[in-house]
């Protein structure tokens, strides 16, 4: 009588087991959508909805209201969790009010570098700011965040040199973004971290000037690289990784001038695309394991 009793709770503990593995294993999509100049992420797990960064084509000085939001409403984004800011230069936080007005709940957070979001985007009409500095975590629905900047809190976030990167982390996948600029001294504080990373925004201004140096890329060895901003970069970035830096890892690396480009991750495998068209989700073609 015990063991036909036992049988049915072990029966529903491994549906519940179950159920919790296709939890965790919800897709993260990852997308960087070309608005132009340091471009935009996007990422969404399940009903979660974060942005990182997304500002003005100052090449052009054109708005991007229409290339962001309109690839929003084709994905059907109807509400912003999170808003991570690296810096206050505009071809990264401009859109920061535009995205709080039509995507921001009363549970919102823009996270950013300075004690207070500067006098441009204030009052926000939803939710609230808050001021992240090296080594915080925040967790964003499934997904852990770790800032990590320059050691000096008092950075004001209008110079390349103050940008915050933010590792989310997402099961077995590390994803590094960074604004203009990534300290050296990030090898000597947060070398575990860094180690390894499955996908890494480069630094916008690629190397005009010198803003990521070849031991930490060494260390990063990333799988995927998203570079925003024109071919020059692109070229210019390649062969500071595959010459200058020798990364352990040939990475696949991937633009604007590619289109918007999707990543997706399980938290163990790990698919990529470009030229993706808005609202579109795409299969992906899978990334190579580390050998």
């Amino acid at each position: 009588m015990r063991r036909a009793g036992i049988l049915p709770l072990l029966a529903a503990l491994l549906l519940l087991a179950a159920g919790m593995a296709l939890a965790e294993t919800e897709p993260l999509y990852l997308h960087q959508i070309a608005i132009g100049h340091a471009d935009a992420y996007l990422l969404t797990v399940g009903d979660t909805v974060v942005v990182v960064d997304a500002g003005l084509d100052t090449d052009s000085n054109v708005n991007t209201n229409d290339r962001l939001f309109g690839y929003f409403e084709a994905l059907g984004i109807d509400h912003v969790d999170a808003h991570f800011v690296t810096h206050w230069h505009n071809d990264h936080a401009y859109n920061i009010t535009a995205i709080n007005e039509i995507g921001g709940t009363a549970d919102t957070v823009v996270y950013g570098t300075s004690a207070a979001l500067p006098e441009t985007w204030q009052p926000l009409a939803h939710g609230r700011y808050q001021q992240l500095r090296d080594g915080d975590r925040v967790r964003v629905g499934p997904l852990e965040v770790l800032c990590i900047g320059p050691e000096d809190s008092g950075l004001d976030g209008f110079n390349n040199r103050h940008s915050l990167n933010f590792i989310v982390y997402y099961g077995e996948h590390k994803f590094l973004f960074t604004g203009d600029w990534v300290d050296g001294s990030v090898r000597r504080r947060w070398e575990a971290e860094i180690k390894d990373i499955d996908v890494l925004s480069f630094p916008h201004h690629g190397l005009t000037p010198i803003c990521m140096t070849s031991p930490v890329i060494r260390v990063m060895s990333p799988r995927v690289v998203l570079i925003p901003g024109p071919l020059k970069n692109e070229n210019n970035v390649k062969h500071f990784m595959l010459t200058e830096s020798s990364v352990r890892f040939y990475p696949r690396f991937y633009s604007n001038n590619d289109g918007n480009i999707l990543v997706i991750s399980d938290g163990v495998t790990l698919r990529t695309a470009y030229g993706v068209k808005p609202g579109e989700l795409p299969e992906g073609k899978p990334v190579k394991e580390r050998r």
